[in-house]
C-alpha cells in the first residue's frame, strides 16, 4: 500500500467517528461515499502552516489531514516526473 493510501486510511479512521459513522470497515456504500467526500474536503482545507488546535483530538485530525495532503502532493509530483521522463509534459494552459 502506498504512503498516501495509508495516510488516507488514518484520516478516515479519525474522521468517521466525528461524523457519527463508526468503524470505516463496516460502512455501507452511502456512508463510505460520505466519508470519502469529507476526507477529501478536509484534506483540501488542511494548512500545514496553520497552528495546531489545542484540543488533542482536533490536533490529531489536523496533523492527519496535513500529512495526507502532503502525501498526495508528493504522489502528484512523482507522477509529473514520470510523465516528463516519457516526454508527456503539457503546459497548464493546454488543459482546456
Amino acid at each position: 500500500m502506498a504512503e498516501w493510501e495509508t495516510k488516507r486510511q488514518v484520516l478516515a479512521a479519525l474522521l468517521a467517528p466525528r461524523l457519527g459513522l463508526g468503524d470505516p470497515a463496516g460502512l455501507n456504500a452511502y456512508e463510505r461515499a460520505t466519508l470519502e467526500r469529507e476526507v477529501e474536503a478536509l484534506a483540501e482545507r488542511a494548512d500545514s502552516s496553520a497552528p495546531e488546535p489545542t484540543d488533542p483530538e482536533a490536533a490529531r485530525l489536523h496533523r492527519a489531514a496535513a500529512e495526507y495532503r502532503a502525501a498526495c502532493q508528493l504522489r502528484a509530483d512523482e507522477d509529473n516526473v514520470r510523465l516528463a521522463e516519457r516526454g508527456e509534459v503539457f503546459a497548464p494552459e493546454d488543459d482546456a
